[in-house]
């Protein structure tokens, strides 16, 4: 297959040997390779990092939702429930936070992954003593970097972070003012990025990232692959833009291996985690879940394992103490949220008084028990709070998709009204009766938001809605999302007015449901 594609390359190869991508501002980042080498499939937004010998990487940026709190991060869900991988793939819960923010505030977390895998020209670029050329090298330039064990990859990633810093520090992101670094991903960043984020949250227990056609239009796998890798950027990209997350070569994670106990990651660390599956991959089997374990060293041979079909693609991340405010920052927020809505368990501070009892106690062992209880305590408060605010989440944004459902029944039943008028009889009697159920299925649904309503008011009340539709709003923001996210401010207006004056009718609500533009 690779072949097949030879002559095509082989003569965009010779006229791009000068190309710069985008605008003039990259003129350094790749001008002097061909584009197959490092971003075959540019897009405005990429973030282009210069690298050695003229060249560059493509990386994209990935969004993680979080609230004004330093210490805040975002529940994410990993693996797949099947019987025959639970031991690796098991359904788990993790956490995930950006290491970047947007202007210093804590509530818009993001991190940038590398957009292909890493290429065969890449690795020389940093890695060997000589510039790869275009004219010796060709197309096979464009190819992903396969055969390399975990220690490689760190390698480069010293050896490129150590580059960038020393000759191109600016063009990297920065966080409180300090630059980043490049490294290789966790598996929550990588499995977040491949399932396609935070807009696609609803969708992580499905076995790929949404996909508009076949797998094959997407992954490499096996009886694609004839044997051999296959060009980065090839086939189409995921929802992030991520190219070849599925397939092609396995991806070396940052941390090592554990094997998945019921719902958790088991104890016991041993060899390093390679994700995504490769072209040894059927593709019926390609999955974002897939998780591999290779030994850190050949126990034949003593050398570092490397494998066919493995190589990497790198993050771009930046450190947690960025400063001495951002690390009063992060105090801060831990107490913040250690003390969160303690009064709605008790009369009074549960963690102050416990802490107080521990500071008064006469004996060493009674202040130890009670300070572990208040810390117990903190836990356990921040874990209902987080459940809080995920239910909170997950019912604004409930409500809008109802809400919109209600309005589209009534248009429907607008539609069938107008065509009822000028039908003949015959005809009518058969719109009559869509318009009938439509009704009902409108009607149904109008007493379900308003249940939905009136119980979210009680159990959980307006202001927490309220706090979370900033997140709300920014899980919808992608095209065609601009109704529900009126309707989901409609239904906290519709929380507060029943909370403080409700209506003596509470079609009201229905009322302005269908009169939102």
């Amino acid at each position: 297959m690779r072949s097949d594609r030879k002559l095509i390359r082989l003569s965009s190869l010779l006229a791009l040997s000068l190309l710069v991508i985008g605008d003039s501002s990259f003129a350094a980042k790749g001008a002097g390779w061909p584009s197959e080498w490092y971003n075959p499939k540019p897009q405005p937004d990429d973030l282009v990092l210069p690298m050695p010998c003229g060249g560059a990487m493509a990386f994209r940026r990935v969004d993680t939702l979080t609230s004004d709190q330093w210490l805040s991060d975002q529940k994410i869900s990993l693996g797949r429930a099947n019987d025959a991988t639970a031991h690796a793939e098991d359904s788990r819960f993790a956490y995930l936070a950006g290491s970047f923010s947007a202007e210093g505030a804590p509530r818009q977390r993001h991190y940038f992954i590398g957009k292909y895998e890493l290429t065969l020209a890449q690795f020389q670029a940093v890695m060997d003593k000589t510039c790869p050329d275009p004219g010796q090298m060709g197309e096979e330039g464009g190819l992903p970097k396969e055969g390399v064990g975990w220690f490689d990859a760190v390698n480069f990633s010293q050896k490129y972070s150590q580059w960038l810093l020393r000759n191109a520090r600016d063009s990297l992101p920065h966080e409180d003012g300090v630059p980043g670094f490049v490294r290789l991903p966790t598996e929550s960043e990588w499995e977040y990025a491949a399932r396609g984020g935070e807009m696609l949250r609803s969708r992580m227990a499905d076995q790929t990232h949404p996909m508009k056609g076949d797998i094959s239009e997407y992954a490499w796998g096996s009886s694609q692959c004839d044997g051999q890798t296959q060009y980065v950027g090839g086939l189409n990209a995921n929802p992030l833009g991520l190219h070849d997350v599925l397939g092609n070569v396995g991806e070396i994670a940052l941390e090592p291996y554990r094997a998945t106990a019921p719902g958790r990651m088991h104890g016991q660390v041993g060899g390093y985690v390679v994700r995504g599956g490769s072209c040894r991959t059927s593709e019926f089997q390609l999955r974002s879940a897939d998780r591999l374990e290779l030994p850190l060293f050949d126990v034949e041979t003593g050398e570092v394992t490397r494998q066919p079909f493995t190589g990497f693609r790198l993050t771009v991340g930046a450190p947690v103490g960025t400063s001495v405010k951002r690390l009063d920052d992060l105090r801060q927020s831990h107490a913040a949220l250690g003390g969160i809505r303690a009064t709605d368990l008790i009369d009074g501070d549960p963690v102050a008084s416990a802490r107080a009892l521990a500071a008064a106690a006469g004996d060493p062992g009674l202040a130890k028990t009670l300070n572990q209880l208040a810390s117990q305590i903190t836990t356990e408060l921040a874990r209902r709070t987080e459940i809080e605010e995920s239910a909170a989440r997950m019912t604004v944004l409930s409500a809008g998709v109802m809400m919109r459902s209600y309005r589209y029944d009534f248009s429907g039943v607008r539609t069938l009204e107008a065509a009822i008028q000028i039908k003949k009889s015959e005809e009518r009697e058969h719109l009559e009766k869509r318009r009938d159920g439509l009704l009902a299925r409108a009607s149904l649904t109008g007493q379900a938001y308003l249940s939905m309503l009136l119980q979210a008011t009680e159990d959980l009340g307006p202001d927490l809605l309220r706090s979370q539709l900033p997140r709300v709003e920014r899980a919808l923001s992608y095209e065609d999302a601009d109704m529900v996210v009126k309707l989901t401010r409609l239904f906290v207006a519709h929380s507060t007015r029943h909370a403080t004056r409700p209506p003596a009718n509470l079609d009201e609500f229905l009322t302005e449901i269908l009169s939102v533009q």
